[in-house]
Order: structure tokens, then C-alpha cells, then sequence
């Protein structure tokens, strides 16, 4: 069993009698010594290795324990010159110098020391302190050959490595760096191993053979075997891996552009299963370019990705990252094919958003958004620059992509309108008509609104020029359809009463009579009421429609409304005049079919009260004078036949009235009168008393 240091060096602390003499069991008898309990024992350095002088200044004692101490006392000298050397750089070199002696005269000493792989490595760490890489550099190699099996031969092989890597020895340095890295992730230097040996490949211009050391850096870094697939955003990381990180994106880019760029790149990937982080891989190799002003290099280089791996959820934005570059190298052309590129990788319903929703993953969808508005934009403007239709063609596609995409964006109004714009541009009437009434009436209301519904009315109006037939007549009933839908929609709009009114007149000019009277009605019913002219023509449509649905005397009413309304000298006075007459007329024509002669006799009446210049009392009062007579009441036919007499002297019905006055004179107590009538009657040619 080794033996405890600690009795030597009490023992070095013996009296110099009991030294010169063997101890006896007296010696031994000494008070129980002081334990103090809940007590921290600074350590104090600089008395250990006084202990451990003094203790070697001894010729006698254990040899193991001389070599034992020696070998203390070293690390201990070797700590004071670091530490010195901490404080004040450029001392601790004496320290360092006496610690390398110390070492040296043991490993000569003691060549066969258990140990002596740690005394190497001390050693060589000695002499780095001192700046003679050489020698720290002929220690390791020391160690690692006749040690290989030491616990410290995997930092040994990384000193090596960072000694010869310092000195440019790069083959050198890349087989060190291959041994450290060798003992893999039980090492603690597995990770700066891998780093220093990508290095030292490509400074050795191996860059494809660099490539796997330090994507497994990466791996170890951005991965986490606990969670498969996922990625540590490296700005996540602490300074130090997050600058590790970056260093090695850095040259591993490096690399890639002095080897056949992202075909070197594709051939990795292609050789090793997926790499969770590889869109990083093209992402950083496409910003190298980028920073070298390369910018189609750089395009190309994230758009290999994309090609790659459509549907990474990453893809879209690196193809984001191509349109960039081609904007910083003023591409203006291959910006536009970048962003049709994007939408149709990209739009929703393509095969990314399969499990995917616009809410998960905003960026894209935003992109998308802004992508397809620039495409629409820009081929809108073109058009107009242009007047060809192919770009109006273009514009509308953009257009519509968009609002397919996103019907419920806050934009979508306005975007409907500029697509009715572009239609109606571009002389597709029809569609410029359809796309105006869904941007009027199918989103809440907005400051386009009312603008669009009337642009819709214009835009049918356009195309209607151009039907005919069948054709025209149905289009024609849509344009009513939307007229009369503006105008109720928008009852503000300075045109809107106009434009109910003239839906009520042309319904009718249609013989849609139903709709004509709904229409008239609601120009009716409009508060504040509108102007007279407007009134006088819905009144005059709702009497002609109710006249010719045979309800006379509703046709009457509205006929007498429209007297109301007319000006003096009004051109229209005479003919409502005659449909008044006539209304009034088809009253007393019912009645008499009805067999109420009486009532027919007041309705014909009427007529020249109510109509007096109508070319139709004539035979409305001589109706009334025979029914009259059919009634035998002779005062009334005497009164309407003389007045009709005196009324219409030249009328081709006078003999018809001297007979019937003859008559109504006989039977009513006046034969004198009869007599005359007699006369009359006989005085006439071709009649018979």
C-alpha cells in the first residue's frame, strides 16, 4: 500500500533531536490534537511548497514519496507562474522555469514513474507558458507515443494540434485533430477538435473533406438527440457557441463558393441523410454572395433549396432571401419572375400549406400577400402605360389570386375595385359590371362603395351597346336589376332618385308592369320627397301601368296626381288629359257591362268635369244622354242632350240627339218641343219623322 504524504511531511516537522535519533513510543505520546467542527481550511499554496522543499532538502525517507513530492511541487511551482502571470503578464517565468527543472530531473530520475505521462504533459504545458512551442511540442509527442493509453492523450493530441496549427503545419495539425476527435463525446475537447480539424483541412484547400468535421459542430450545437428534427435557433445559444456557430456557417460558405458553389453543397446533402438545419446551409452561403456582391450567385444558391425542399417550412423564405438579392443587384425583371415564382409555390391551397394555416406561419403569408399585390400592381401600371390587353389580362390574374387567397383581408374591397378597374380598362365590360357589384354590395361598407355600384351601372350601359336579341333584353334586366339595387343601396348618392326613377319608367317601357308600379312606388315613398318632375313621371307610370292592368280607377288617382304636377303651358298636359278621360271612361264602360247604368251614367259624366278638352267626352256625354234616356229619366237626358247639342253642333251623332230629344220632350210634358224636334227631324234629308 502507497503510503500517506502527510506523515513525511510531519515528520519533516520534527524537532532536529528526535531527527538524529529513531523514535521511540514516547515520541508518539502527544496530546489528542483539536478538531474544529463547521471550519473552512484556506488552502495556502505557497507554505505547501516550503513543506515540500523542506521535506525533499531530507536525504533519508521513502523514494516514492520524494518522486511523489517532486512531482507536487512542480504543479505547484507551475500554478504560481500562472497565476503570476494572470496578474501581471510577461512574470511567473522564474516560477515556470523552476517547475520545468523540477519536472525534467524527475523524469530523468525516474523514467519508469507511474506518472509520467502527467509530468510530460506539465512539462509541455510548461514550456507553452514560456513561448517554446518546440519543446512543449516534443513533450506531447513523448507522451501520445509512449502513453497511449493515458487519460490525458486526447488533450495531448489537441495541444498538438493547436501547436502545429499555429506553425502552419497543417497536415500535422489535421492528423492531431483527427486523434483528439477520435475518443469522440466522452472527450471534453470532441468539439474544439472537430472545429480545428475542418480548419486545418481547409487551410489545407480539402474544403469538401472540411465540410463533415464541421457539420458535426453543428450538429452538435443546433441539435438535441432528445428532439429529433428540431432546431436551436443559434440565436438562442450563449455568446460563445452562438460566435461558434457563426465562425463555422462562415467557412464552411467559404468552402462551398471555392468548390463548385451549391452543387458542392446539393452533393453533401444528397450523400448524408437530411439535416434538419440545412436550409441554414444555403441560407449562409447565399448571404456570402450576397456580401460579395454576387447577388445572382446568391439568388440561385437559396433557390437550389427551395428546389430541393418545396415544401420546408423554411423554402418559402428562402426564396423571400432570392427576391432580395435580385432587388440589392437591381434585377428588376428577375424581382417580378421571383415573385410569380413565389405565389405559385406558394399560394394558398398549393401542397405547403397542406398542414399548414396562414396563422401558424404569418411571415409567408404575409409575403404572399405582398407578392401577389406588387405582381397585380405592376402589370396594372403596365397596362396603362401600355393599353395592350395582355397586361390588363395580366393585372386581372394578380388580382384575383389575391382575393381568392385572401377574401377577408382589410385590402380586399379595394383590391376588388382595382380589378373591376382593370377589367373595365380593358373593355371586358361584362366582367368590369359583375366585379363593380361585388365590390359595392358583397363587403361591408367602404369608402369605394357607392363609387363602385355606380361604375357597375356605367360599365353596363357599355356592354349593352353591344348585344342584341335575346342577349341584349336579359343584360338589360341585369343593368335594371343593379340600378334599382344602387339606388336603394345608396340613397344619398346624388344620383340615386334619378336612377329609381328611371328604372320605374323603363320597366315599363319593358311592360314589366309589376315591377314598374313597385318601382314607381318606392320613388313615391322616398323621404325628403323627390324633386316634382321626378314624382309627375313616377305618377304618370304608375297610372299607365294601372291603366293597362284594366284598374281604372287606381290608373285615375295617379292620372289627377299628375295633373297636380304639371307647369303651365306643360306639352305633356294634353295627353294626361286624355288617359285621365279615358280612365275615367273604362269606369263608366264597366259599369255599364255590369248592368249598372246609373253609375256608368256619373262616370261618363265625370269625364267633362274632370277632362273637359278630351277628345273622348264627346262620346262619354252621349253614352251618358242614351243610357239616360234607357233610364226614361227625361229631365237629365233632356239637360245632357241640349248640352251636347250646344257642345258638338258638327258632330256626325246630331240626328241621333234630335230624336232622342224629340222623344224625351214627349214623354217628359214638353210637346212643344217635341213638336219642334219633329220638324227638325223632317226637315233632315234621308230621315224619317
Amino acid at each position: 500500500m502507497k503510503r500517506a504524504l502527510l506523515p513525511a511531511l510531519l515528520l519533516c516537522a520534527l524537532p532536529a533531536a528526535a531527527a538524529d535519533r529513531e523514535p521511540t513510543l514516547k515520541d508518539l505520546k502527544r496530546p489528542p490534537p483539536e478538531v474544529r467542527t463547521g471550519e473552512t481550511v484556506a488552502p495556502n499554496p505557497d507554505r505547501a511548497r516550503d513543506l515540500y522543499r523542506r521535506f525533499l532538502e531530507l536525504e533519508a525517507g521513502d523514494p516514492a514519496l520524494r518522486t511523489e513530492a517532486m512531482r507536487r511541487l512542480g504543479d505547484l511551482q507551475l500554478e504560481a507562474g500562472d497565476t503570476v502571470r494572470g496578474e501581471t503578464p510577461g512574470l511567473g517565468v522564474e516560477e515556470t522555469r523552476e517547475a520545468i527543472a523540477i519536472y525534467t530531473k524527475l523524469i530523468e530520475t525516474q523514467p519508469d514513474y507511474p506518472r509520467a505521462d502527467a509530468v510530460l504533459y506539465q512539462l509541455a504545458r510548461g514550456w507553452e507558458a514560456l513561448g517554446d512551442a518546440d519543446k512543449a511540442l516534443y513533450y506531447l509527442d513523448r507522451l501520445v507515443a509512449k502513453y497511449p493509453s493515458s487519460l490525458r492523450v486526447d488533450e495531448a493530441q489537441f495541444r498538438r494540434g493547436e501547436i502545429l496549427f499555429i506553425g502552419k503545419r497543417y497536415p500535422e495539425a489535421q492528423r492531431a485533430y483527427e486523434a483528439a476527435s477520435a475518443f469522440g463525446e466522452t472527450s471534453e475537447f470532441y468539439e474544439q477538435s472537430l472545429y480545428k480539424l475542418g480548419w486545418s483541412l481547409f487551410k489545407q484547400s480539402e474544403n469538401e473533406a472540411a465540410i463533415d468535421p464541421f457539420v458535426k459542430v453543428l450538429d452538435l450545437k443546433l441539435l438535441d438527440p432528445a428532439l429529433p428534427g428540431q432546431v436551436t435557433d443559434p440565436a438562442e445559444l450563449p455568446r460563445a457557441d452562438r460566435e461558434l456557430v457563426q465562425d463555422t456557417f462562415r467557412v464552411l460558405s467559404i468552402g462551398f463558393s471555392y468548390v463548385d458553389d451549391k452543387d458542392t453543397l446539393d452533393r453533401y446533402l444528397a450523400r448524408r441523410s437530411e439535416i434538419p438545419y440545412g436550409y441554414m446551409l444555403y441560407s449562409e452561403l447565399g448571404d456570402l454572395y450576397v456580401t460579395k456582391e454576387r447577388y445572382t450567385d446568391a439568388a440561385d444558391t437559396y433557390r437550389a433549396f427551395v428546389g430541393r425542399f418545396p415544401d420546408h417550412e423554411r423554402a418559402p423564405l428562402l426564396q423571400m432571401q432570392a427576391i432580395d438579392a435580385y432587388k440589392k443587384g437591381g434585377f428588376a425583371q428577375l424581382v417580378l419572375d421571383g415573385k410569380k415564382e413565389f405565389v405559385e409555390r406558394y399560394r394558398l391551397g398549393s401542397s405547403y400549406w397542406a398542414a399548414r394555416t396562414p396563422e401558424q406561419f404569418p411571415l409567408v403569408a404575409r409575403e404572399l400577400k405582398t407578392n401577389l399585390t406588387d405582381l397585380a400592381q405592376y402589370y396594372h401600371a403596365e397596362a396603362q402605360r401600355t393599353k395592350k390587353k395582355p397586361d390588363y389580362h395580366e393585372a386581372a390574374r394578380w388580382y384575383r389570386e389575391f382575393l381568392q387567397s385572401f377574401p377577408d383581408d382589410p385590402t380586399a374591397a379595394a383590391t376588388n375595385y382595382l380589378l373591376a378597374e382593370t377589367l373595365f380598362e380593358s373593355e371586358d365590360f361584362r366582367g368590369a359590371a359583375l366585379e363593380y357589384e361585388r365590390t359595392a354590395y358583397a363587403y361591408a361598407f367602404h369608402e369605394k362603395s357607392a363609387a363602385a355600384g355606380y361604375a357597375a351601372l356605367v360599365a353596363y350601359e357599355r356592354e349593352g351597346k353591344s348585344l342584341a336579341g335575346a342577349g341584349a333584353d336579359a343584360w338589360n334586366r341585369q343593368r335594371l336589376e343593379s340600378q334599382q339595387r344602387f339606388a336603394m343601396t345608396f340613397p344619398a348618392h346624388p344620383e340615386s332618385s334619378t336612377l329609381l326613377t328611371r328604372t320605374a319608367r323603363e320597366y315599363y317601357d319593358l311592360k314589366d308592369l309589376p315591377r314598374a308600379l313597385e318601382v314607381a312606388g318606392l320613388v313615391l315613398a322616398r323621404q325628403p320627397p323627390v324633386e316634382p318632375a321626378m314624382q309627375r313621371t313616377a305618377w304618370t307610370v304608375t297610372g299607365n301601368a294601372q291603366f293597362d292592368t284594366g284598374r281604372f280607377k287606381d290608373a285615375e288617382g295617379a292620372y289627377l296626381q299628375v295633373q297636380s304636377l304639371l307647369v303651365p303651358q306643360d306639352p305633356e298636359a294634353a295627353a294626361i288629359n286624355e288617359r285621365l278621360a279615358a280612365s275615367i271612361y273604362k269606369q263608366g264602360e264597366a259599369k255599364q257591362g255590369a248592368g249598372d247604368a246609373a253609375g256608368a251614367v256619373e262616370d261618363y259624366l265625370r269625364v267633362g268635369r274632370l277632362a273637359p278638352g278630351a277628345a273622348i267626352r264627346e262620346t262619354a256625354e252621349f253614352d251618358a244622354a242614351a243610357l239616360l234616356v234607357g233610364l226614361k229619366d227625361w229631365p237629365r237626358a233632356i239637360a245632357v242632350l241640349e248640352s251636347f247639342r250646344s257642345a258638338w253642333p258638327s258632330s256626325a251623332r246630331q240626328p241621333d240627339v234630335t230624336r232622342n230629344l224629340a222623344l224625351a220632350y214627349l214623354e217628359g210634358g214638353r210637346p212643344g218641343d217635341a213638336a219642334g224636334e219633329f220638324e227638325r227631324i223632317a226637315a233632315s234629308p234621308g230621315e224619317t219623322p
